[in-house]
């Protein structure tokens, strides 16, 4: 079976909310790499809600990485909704949580 991912953007303002859902793996890494770093454009914040994701691996953990890089050169913030377990515990087995700013959920993530 094909994994699957899904991706929706949805504007906050000064915000971009990107929502992922399904599996992040080395077939779908580079359909959310060209989401995350299209969707950065003139924004202040990006937010990574990967409450619904249910696979995080090595390849989707180097894309979001990537993709922090990106921000921080282009003098933007990113923030990850870490809603699932599986996401939470794939950032802290690899030491990449402390990378990253997480926010329980979306509002949480939008506020300042």
């Amino acid at each position: 079976m094909a994994s699957a991912l899904g991706l929706t953007v949805t504007e906050h303002g000064p915000a971009r909310v990107l929502s992922a859902s399904g599996e992040i793996d080395t077939l779908t890494a580079p359909t959310l790499r060209t989401a995350l770093l299209a969707g950065v454009g003139d924004v202040e914040l990006v937010v990574v809600d990967l409450s619904d994701v249910e696979f995080l691996g090595s390849s989707g953990l180097a894309v979001l990485v990537e993709a922090r890089d990106h921000v921080q050169r282009n003098g933007h913030r990113l923030r990850l909704v870490c809603g699932s377990r599986i996401v939470l515990r794939a950032l802290e087995a690899t030491g990449l949580s402390s990378l990253f700013e997480i926010a329980d959920d979306v509002p949480a993530a939008l506020r300042d």
